[in-house]
């Protein structure tokens, strides 16, 4: 009984004993889901972008704006309008032979500067359109990409090169895009080649709708061809040049380097639960590039640089947010009045059902903005109160305004704004606010001021003539007093009456 009793003791001291790590774990793990930080924590200083293509969403923008360089980026827009003049004219990327012209060399940079990544093409040499575009995509090479705009642009554009360039302007017009403007496809620093992050963020958005150009992107390497093995010079993708940065959750797209001093762009996409996302890292420093003593060269990158901020911005992402419904179409979101309306009021609210992702921390608090459209909507005073109002009759669905929802400074949809109801015209409120409007609009106001600038005028013209002749009467009786004084003066002495004549006579 008494070993029984030891031996049960034992075994509850071993269970407690591992008991203790497996809660230990579980209350480790516990504590991670759900959390999330606000930012992905980069402190480079480096541009950086997180967006999500399906909602239209940016989730992190850092330097979002700042007019840049768009290095590889302009790549990016040669090869979509290379797949675009493809399809145009039906043909395969497998099919078009492309020979490298002696002007694709000269508009390729010097094969000797860092800058500018070959695949050492001479003129006179042919390859598959397919070939170029995959040395443009893994390998970010210049000469690749040069001969491509050549060709296409002289062959299918009738303008050589510069026509090429002319279109890819042309395709981020059609994108909507208004501070990128290209020179060149190659990327080459010029005065008036530039873009912004925001801009390159959906650049990338756009070509990741090209399945093909993506998938010759998303790979370690490919035999150029036919023989020679191109590995990829994202690191996110190969780490044949460069270790320590692979992702398993990266797909492809491009990277590469502006100049000797950095300014490097790397770009690239993940999905995650039906949803893509795009990411941008710019105006990073660049590969140090050392020779040992046996001549060998090694690659490497500092601290900061674009892989290890894209590295975070991934992870951030991926892990962070979570899918909210941001409001529904019943969700009342502002009040009009109704102007001569058989209704006094009308609920606002927004036109569509809205999810967005937003971040998985408590107390997110979501702000919306109600902007009226000042066409439909205006201030009209009501009980010594000023109210937004709108006319009737309004149609249920009509349009009155947008609605903007953001948080954490961030825009997270912009939809119209719309009357939950309809409201007739009231026939009898109308002719009220006919007559009221008549009364106290402008017209009236108008025909006042003409009347009392009659009655006014009428009384200076009173005044003044009243002043007139009373001046007159004073002048006349001024006048007729001197001429009075004048005819006494003027009269003959009366002779003075002698009785004694008189009676002589008689």
């Amino acid at each position: 009984m008494k070993y029984i009793r030891l031996l049960a003791l034992m075994l509850a001291m071993l269970l407690c004993v591992c008991a203790f790590p497996n809660a230990a774990f579980a209350e480790q793990e516990s504590a991670a889901e759900g959390t999330a930080q606000e930012t992905p924590n980069i402190v480079s200083g480096n541009a950086a972008i997180s967006y999500c293509i399906d909602d239209e969403q940016f989730l992190y923008a850092d330097r979002a704006d700042e007019k840049v360089a768009p290095a590889v980026a302009a790549k990016l827009v040669a090869c979509m309008v290379a797949s675009d003049i493809l399809k145009e004219r039906g043909l395969s990327s497998e099919e078009v032979m492309v020979t490298v012209t002696s002007t694709a060399i000269e508009n390729s940079g010097d094969i000797a500067d860092v800058r500018f990544p070959m695949m050492g093409l001479k003129a006179g040499n042919t390859y598959t359109a397919k070939d170029l575009l995959s040395a443009t995509l893994v390998a970010c090479a210049n000469d690749a990409v040069a001969a491509i705009a050549c060709h296409f642009g002289e062959k299918y554009l009738g303008g050589g090169i510069t026509e090429f360039v002319a279109r890819m302007n042309s395709k981020v017009e059609a994108l909507g895009l208004t501070a990128t403007n290209f020179e060149n496809p190659t990327g080459l620093d010029s005065p008036n080649q530039y873009s912004t992050p925001r801009e390159v963020a959906l650049i990338a958005s756009a070509f990741y709708k090209y399945d093909e150009l993506v998938k010759l992107s998303n790979v370690e390497s490919f035999f150029f061809n036919g023989s020679s093995t191109v590995r990829n010079k994202n690191y996110l993708k190969s780490n044949y040049y460069v270790n320590g940065f692979l992702n398993k959750d990266a797909i492809g797209l491009i990277a590469g380097q502006l100049d000797r001093k950095g300014n490097y762009c790397l770009i690239t996409a993940s999905q995650k639960e039906g949803r893509t996302y795009i990411f941008v890292v710019m105006c990073a420093s660049g590969m140090i590039v050392e020779r040992d003593e046996n001549d060998r060269v090694t690659y490497s990158f500092g601290n900061g640089n674009a892989y290890e901020d894209m590295n975070k911005l991934i992870a951030w992402t991926r892990e962070s947010f979570k899918l909210l419904t941001v409001a529904t179409k019943d969700s009342i979101i502002g009040e009009l009045r109704v102007n001569a309306g058989d209704s006094s009021y009308v609920m606002v609210v927004p036109c569509e059902d809205i999810e967005r992702l937003v971040l998985d921390i408590e107390g997110v608090e979501i702000k919306k903005t109600l902007i009226y459209d000042e066409s439909l909507v205006y201030k009209k005073e009501f009980n010594g109160s000023m109210y937004d109002t709108v006319d009737a009759p309004v149609s249920a669905g009509q349009r009155v305004g947008t609605v903007v929802y953001s948080y954490n400074g961030l825009e997270l949809a912009r939809v119209d704004a719309v009357a939950k109801d309809g409201v007739d015209s009231d026939g009898l409120k109308s002719v009220l606010e006919s007559i009221k409007g008549f009364l106290f609009g402008d017209t009236m106001k108008t025909i006042l001021y003409i009347v009392l600038g009659i009655i006014g005028a009428w009384i200076v013209f009173s005044l003044v003539m009243a002043v007139v002749r009373t001046v007159k009467r004073v002048q006349n009786k001024r006048n007729g007093s001197e001429k009075t004084k004048k005819e006494k003066k003027k009269a003959p002495k009366k002779k003075k009456h002698d009785a004694k004549s008189d009676t002589k006579e008689l």
